[in-house]
């Protein structure tokens, strides 16, 4: 009897954890059924322009007057100084790890601050631009619409109240599953995208689709990138003018997936520059994901290659960095790469007639595994900052500058900390991207 009555609590406690073993294998299971069945793609589609306005382009501009276009990744609104983002990891060089008392850097958060902060930095990043004057298109990278690292707050509707004179679309960048990682914070869903915005009548707009990872799970994070072409016409002339928005992957060491993307941006730049063999001029503009200016022939990039890398971490060791291969002139040679490798060097626009326009003035992207600061006040900066937006054009597109530009209260003004007032101008106010602006002319 003694025996049985033992073994009776025993079987209670083996039925208890087998139930609650049963229970969490059904939730888990569910959870990845419901990811795996809600997970799509949206593909190639036609796309709306809001506020499409009637004035065109005039073959009277052409060679004549002077457009402006700017780009800016304002980070779904959370990215200000202070923040890090949980995928980004970084490293310290040997030289700055006894100052800083650690080797490594993860980033924290998931979500931004608050709603409020969300707030803040949305407004904060329309608002610089529109201090830079009355520019004629301007791109947008990391709009949230819906998403819970955002607090729900529709950017998208908040720079169509900015740019209420402007025409608008809208190309989904990012759809997802409520996602349970990280656990201390889940990025939960997610709705976001890239917004053009023109002062100029828009013939036709569209989405294309970017291939990304085959990964089983890795798809379910690396967003559902894509990039949106809006189609200007110019009265008097066969020729068009086409803007692509671009938001290319991250987190893709030794850039594989972006070098798929290239080959397909490639391809459609290919399409458009010769509809009808009209000539047309082309600029591409966005969040590369890719260096710009590492391997940029111009002259003036002369400085930023000097000071590549001069950050206390150490940029060539981060599993996002890679550089687009822009000097035509060592295609087939075999070079030495940033990494130190021998590499025959193949230039990415291959064929095409591309040219690079990426700011030199300043960096336009921190490393945020870290807050954007200088810790152990050694007035050396702790991020690696990096050029990954600007603009590549078509030969046809007079580039007459491309510029940086600071992102806080009277730009370019803003001290590094608080109470220094020795670094400044490096921006990273309301992004981890700084914006850009380029002027440029339709050559005749």
């Amino acid at each position: 009897m003694e025996k049985r009555k033992r073994r009776k609590p025993l079987l209670i406690t083996g039925i208890v954890l087998v139930s609650i073993i049963g229970v969490l294998l059904l939730t888990v299971g569910s959870y990845l059924i419901y990811v795996i069945a809600d997970y799509s793609r949206i593909g190639d589609i036609e796309l709306v322009v809001n506020n499409n306005q009637t004035v065109k382009l005039d073959e009277s501009q052409i060679g004549t007057k002077e457009f402006s276009i700017s780009s800016y990744n304002i980070g779904f609104g959370a990215y200000e100084r202070e923040y890090s983002f949980f995928m980004d990891t970084s490293v310290f060089k040997d030289e700055y790890v006894e100052s800083q008392g650690k080797r490594e850097n993860t980033g924290a958060k998931s979500h931004a601050f608050g709603k409020e902060n969300v707030l803040t930095n949305t407004y904060g990043a329309y608002d610089t631009m529109i201090k830079q004057g009355d520019l004629d298109f301007l791109l947008y990278q990391e709009v949230d619409t819906s998403s819970t690292r955002s607090f729900k707050v529709d950017q998208y509707e908040i720079g169509n109240e900015k740019h209420a004179n402007y025409g608008n679309l809208f190309g989904v960048n990012y759809h997802s599953s409520y996602l349970m990682y990280p656990f201390h914070e889940p990025i939960g869903q997610s709705n976001s995208g890239i917004s053009t915005y023109a002062k100029y009548n828009v013939s036709n707009a569209k989405r294309y689709e970017f291939k990304i990872t085959d990964s089983f799970f890795g798809k379910f994070f690396d967003l559902d990138r894509s990039f949106t072409i809006a189609e200007f016409a110019i009265s008097g002339s066969e020729k068009k003018l086409f803007i692509i928005n671009v938001h290319m992957s991250a987190y893709d060491e030794n850039g594989v997936v972006r070098k798929i993307q290239l080959e397909q941006l490639k391809e459609v730049y290919q399409e458009v520059r010769d509809i009808d063999g009209k000539d047309n001029y082309v600029i591409v503009g966005g969040d590369f994901n890719h260096d710009l200016l590492i391997d940029d022939p111009r002259p003036e990039a002369a400085d930023y290659k000097a000071n590549f890398n001069q950050q206390e971490t150490d940029g060539l060791v981060m599993d996002w960095y890679n550089y687009l291969r822009l000097d035509p002139s060592k295609h087939g040679q075999t070079t030495t790469n940033v990494w130190g490798e021998e590499e025959v060097y193949s230039y990415d626009f291959l064929d095409t007639d591309i040219k690079p326009a990426g700011p030199t003035n300043l960096p336009t992207c921190r490393d945020a595994s870290i807050p954007f600061a200088d810790a152990n006040k050694n007035n050396i900066i702790d991020n690696f900052m990096v050029t990954i937006d600007g603009f590549l054009v078509s030969s046809n597109i007079e580039v007459l500058d491309v510029t940086t530009i600071g992102s806080g209260p009277g730009l370019q003004k803003e001290p590094l900390l608080e109470d220094d007032g020795l670094i400044y101008g490096k921006g990273f106010v309301y992004s981890d991207h700084n914006p850009v602006v380029m002027n440029f002319k339709l050559a005749a």
